[in-house]
């Protein structure tokens, strides 16, 4: 009986996984898009590559006013729908529409080249502040509704999840969709934007159904100031846990590696092909066509990578809440499969590593595989070179957010008395100081032990929301700085070669960029590898 209980809780759990973070898959699925095939196809109209990563500054400057706004608004809405769901269906409004826009720009515009690529420029910019929008709420909603001790594999779970969007979208680039899909549109991205809005709008639906939210309930006493409410949201960083300020910084440099990767991954693959075959005739266009091709085809090797990498790690890592797990002695099974498996959790148990030993590792991968960018010059070891960055990535994804949410939970989940003296929550990593001012208290019934919603309790300090809208401001600044950097590299390579010049050349325009983002990564490693004793 107990055993049938186990079971039928571990199912729940995992039903509860699945349908909380599935939106994240279909995000992830829309900002593939994005990052994949919105520099080839801002190109393709005639953007000149300098100018491209001006465009890209929409990311960082939505993700500086919309996240850490959203999660203010959001953390004080007494909306009966809830806090988060009101602006994650907005948001996904927008979304949508914005992408409808971006496949049918050509079409809108009757054809004239610079209307089209305002038009373009225009809902790449209004997507990008949707998009911020909708992931500060779905990555809050995850913080308000899982307890701390589930915070680490919801959070990978969210991981799961991006990399099953990131698979599916950088798959769906790869194929010949219009000769697919051809009642979807006319052309590859006309196809390719239909389908993420469906995908996207499904799986949003999905989350909103099947994740009740726990409507906030405000005092009469208590006035609802979000301007005051934003204001304090500059002089909160004091009172923040200490782990999240190092976090933070750490992220602050391990992004500025990424806004290069994520960016001119698939252009970099690309350029790099039509190097390799701008002699074996046939148009320019078409060369560049197959270029963009097999670059979406190393993308979507990173993006399996990824996702394999965000199904084993978590298996061979301990959080905080939970601690390193110990292996209970027991009595030797007859059972050759039992033995196995029992021989197979000791190896386990002595390969684990907290959150912050993964993350430092990753970003040492990360690091050394953009500074390989500068020696390599074939298609196939510049795909493999990608792939390995999945490994990174999935960790990326998880372990800074499963950090912030057990560290958040840690002292939310204590009653409003305690939360004064709230004592560091257990772990090698997680150490508050004595001046740290507490944060909002959470309710700590998860949908799997309360499955009716209960009202939260009005706030005291910041709540998820309102960090996790600090934390990406910490993620989009170093996009600003890698966005005017390489804006300049690109431009003062074409001062010095012309703009005409293309295939390798470019690469190895991409290639310097992506290598100084290594070195950033390399600093990011030091402190999370730091953050492992650091107290």
């Amino acid at each position: 009986m107990r055993g049938d209980a186990t079971q039928s809780t571990r199912a729940a759990e995992l039903a509860q996984y699945v349908s909380l973070t599935i939106a994240i898959a279909g995000l992830q699925f829309g900002w593939s898009v994005e990052t994949g095939f919105g520099t080839p196809y801002l190109l393709s109209l005639g953007l000149r590559k300098s100018l491209v990563s001006l465009v890209w500054l929409a990311g960082p400057l939505s993700g500086l006013i919309m996240q850490p706004l959203v999660g203010i608004l959001s953390d004080k809405s007494t909306s009966r729908f809830g806090r988060r769901r009101p602006f994650i269906v907005g948001s996904t409004v927008c979304t949508v529409l914005c992408l409808c826009v971006i496949g049918w720009t050509r079409q809108i515009t009757g054809g004239h080249e610079t209307l089209t690529i305002w038009l373009a420029v225009v809902a790449f910019y209004f997507m990008d502040f949707a998009i911020n929008c909708l992931q500060a709420s779905l990555r809050a909603i995850i913080v308000d509704v899982l307890p701390a001790s589930r915070q680490d594999a919801g959070t990978a779970w969210a991981s799961r999840m991006i990399g099953v969007g990131n698979v599916t979208g950088y798959l769906m680039g790869f194929l010949d969709l219009v000769h697919l899909l051809p009642f979807l549109g006319s052309t590859h991205m006309q196809v390719l934007t239909t389908i993420a809005s469906t995908v996207l709008g499904v799986t949003v639906a999905i989350t909103c159904y099947f994740t009740p939210e726990k409507p906030l309930v405000r005092p009469p006493t208590e006035a609802n100031d979000s301007l005051e409410a934003f204001r304090a949201l500059f002089t909160s960083l004091r009172s923040l846990p200490l782990v999240i300020k190092r976090t933070f910084r750490i992220q602050l440099f391990a992004w500025i590696g990424w806004f290069p990767f994520l960016f001119y991954g698939t252009t970099y693959v690309a350029d790099l092909y039509v190097a390799a075959h701008s002699t074996d005739g046939g148009s320019e266009a078409e060369t560049m066509e197959r270029g963009t091709r097999a670059g979406s085809l190393a993308m979507f090797v990173h993006a399996l990578a990824s996702l394999a990498s965000s199904l084993i790690l978590p298996m061979f890592t301990y959080s905080a809440a939970v601690g390193l797990p110990q292996q209970q002695p027991g009595p030797r099974s007859l059972s050759v499969l039992s033995n196995i498996k029992r021989v197979l959790d000791g190896i386990r148990a002595r390969l684990m590593v907290s959150l912050p030993t993964m993350w430092a590792m990753s970003l040492v991968i990360f690091s050394l595989a953009m500074l390989l960018t500068l020696v390599t010059s074939t298609v196939f070891v510049a795909s493999m070179i990608l792939a390995i960055c999945g490994i990174s990535w999935a960790v990326a994804m998880w372990v800074p957010f499963s950090i912030i949410g057990e560290t958040i939970r840690g002292v939310a989940s204590l009653p409003y008395e305690s939360q004064m003296h709230a004592a560091p929550v257990s772990g090698d990593y997680v150490q508050l100081s004595n001046n740290d001012i507490p944060m909002e208290v959470i309710d700590d019934h998860g949908l799997g032990q309360d499955a009716d919603p209960q009202p939260v309790p009005p706030s005291t300090e910041m709540s998820a929301g309102t960090i996790l809208g600090i934390h990406n401001v910490f993620i989009v600044i170093p996009q600003f700085i890698t966005a005017f950097a390489s804006s300049l590299i690109f431009a003062m390579f074409e001062h010095i070669q012309g703009s005409g010049k293309a295939g390798g050349q470019h690469a190895q325009q991409i290639a310097l960029v992506m290598s100084l983002g290594g070195l950033s990564a390399a600093v990011a490693a030091y402190l999370s590898w730091k953050l492992r004793s650091q107290s």
